[in-house]
């Protein structure tokens, strides 16, 4: 009888043990064969892989408890159905309904009575924000992926700082990676003296790594100020003169909007429920729960602006930003614009783009040309042939790093926030987006995209398939990492 060794043993029980999890998941087919060859042929690594970056956990707490946070807060706030007739949603009957798959899988409704003003330079951002601050008589509330205390935003933190001394209940939620040398530093602790509350948002650490893992990050951008006032966008609390300097990629560009009105009650909703698990692991009680003012305070104005707000992340239990986007891409019947500096598609993705294009939509790709991520820009690439090909134009910015997220639909739809065109976005990232059902909106918005084209070259399919073949090796190796970019 052979005689097997121990280690080869050990082996197979732990591949067997890890390929049932893995088959159990039901992961797309491409994603759980990948996983499978990797755990396989990897003894040990491929286990550790796989927890490191395969398993979608943000802790079991928070996938039990968060619906009952989100609808608690849903129903204070008044977050409620309306059913809106097509003189106040002036869109398509297709983007009614879109909103109806959004209402009933979160729990946000589309909301009139709202004003929003798009910010597209960050000097007006800033200043906007000081201005709200300094007003600020109840609440001042900010949740940021990165802050970083230079040039500009120290005025915003002094803003905070005289708001906490004065009574205003403050507080900030910022990611435990991105914002790292925010909260180990100076002004954290400066802040804290002054009465406002941090909290490090998705903590990483040894011990919590073999529960959650790390590299699922708190993506979202958001400002709840006397809980009236709402921002929200692609932009990091950073002055972009003096962000990431020493990648070369230029100052970089964004944009933030300024809400009035009920949807500022839907980024309220989000608020808390980040802030009560990273602040309080979860706890579901009553101390917790009332700790945020019990109402909103909004008001109707003249001109209304129909708003629903998206958050998503595997705190969800469906990937739907990925659907909205999707099933957008599909219903579009005039163009489609899109603007993301991360522009890392799947095969469904650029399907819908080329379909599209060949039924004669204008399908436009807004780019950043320099990008602070190699690999994502040559996974990026990878798909610009077929993408020329169909009749999509790409143009690419030349006049820094472009940041900003951005989908218009038709001139009638768009969708701003923190999304961007890759499986991280759409799957592992907690992230928040807004759609916005105004076709004044987006004008207005397009008009900031025309800007961008302004200094945009627009790529040639004819050039772009000359390239060197070493170069296309490059865009196909790193196509392979797609699903992790």
């Amino acid at each position: 009888m052979v005689q097997l060794p121990v280690a080869l043993l050990i082996h197979m029980c732990v591949s067997s043990l890890m390929i049932y999890r893995i088959l159990h998941r039901r992961l797309a087919v491409n994603t759980t064969l990948a996983w499978l060859i990797i755990v396989s042929a990897l003894p040990i690594a491929g286990v550790v892989f796989y927890f490191l970056f395969g398993d979608h956990r943000l802790g079991r707490k928070r996938l039990r408890l968060g619906p009952r946070i989100r609808d608690y807060y849903q129903n204070a706030y008044d977050v409620a159905e309306r059913h809106l007739t097509q003189s106040q949603m002036d869109v398509s009957a297709f983007f009614r309904d879109l909103s109806s798959v959004v209402s009933n899988e979160i729990g946000f409704y589309p909301s009139m009575g709202n004003k929003i003003r798009l910010f597209d330079e960050a000097g007006h951002t800033l200043a906007a924000l000081v201005d709200d601050i300094d007003a600020a008589n109840i609440s001042c509330f900010l949740e940021f992926y990165i802050i970083q205390v230079e040039g500009r935003v120290i005025e915003v933190m002094n803003a905070i700082e005289r708001a906490a001394m004065r009574g205003v209940d403050c507080r900030i939620l910022a990611d435990d990676i991105g914002s790292r040398e925010f909260l180990n530093g100076e002004w954290s602790k400066r802040l804290a003296a002054a009465g406002v509350h941090i909290e490090r948002s998705l903590g990483v650490g040894l011990i919590k790594s073999f529960s959650t893992r790390t590299d699922l990050r708190n993506h979202r951008k958001l400002i709840i100020i006397d809980q009236s006032i709402g921002y929200i966008g692609s932009y990091n609390l950073v002055d972009p003169v003096q962000f990431k300097t020493q990648a070369g990629v230029g100052q970089w560009i964004d944009i933030m909007a300024r809400l009035e009105g009920h949807i500022v009650s839907s980024l309220a909703v989000v608020f808390n429920t980040d802030f009560i698990f990273d602040a309080g692991e979860g706890e579901y009680n009553k101390e917790n729960l009332h700790q945020f003012p019990s109402e909103t305070f909004s008001e109707e104005f003249a001109r209304d602006a129909v708003l629903q707000l998206i958050p998503s992340g595997p705190e969800m239990r469906t990937s739907l930003i990925y659907e909205v986007i999707i099933a957008s891409l599909f219903g579009a019947r005039r163009s489609i614009t899109i603007i993301t500096p991360y522009f890392v598609p799947n095969e469904t993705i650029v399907m819908a783009l080329c379909n599209a294009a060949k039924r004669g939509i204008a399908v436009k790709l807004i780019l950043p040309e320099r990008l602070d991520s190699i690999m994502a820009r040559h996974a990026s690439e990878a798909v610009f042939d077929k993408l020329l090909e169909s009749g999509v134009m790409i143009k690419r910015y030349q006049n820094g790093m472009l940041h900003t997220k951005a989908i218009l639909i038709d001139e009638t739809v768009s969708f701003i926030g923190t999304v961007n065109m890759d499986m991280r976005s759409f799957y592992l990232n907690l992230e928040v987006t807004l759609a916005v059902y105004d076709a004044r909106f987006t004008r207005r918005l397009q008009r900031t995209v025309q800007s961008y084209e302004a200094h945009a070259d627009a790529l040639c399919a004819e050039e772009w398939g000359s390239r060197s073949s070493l170069k296309k090796f490059k865009e196909n190796i790193f196509r392979l990492a797609a699903p992790l970019l």
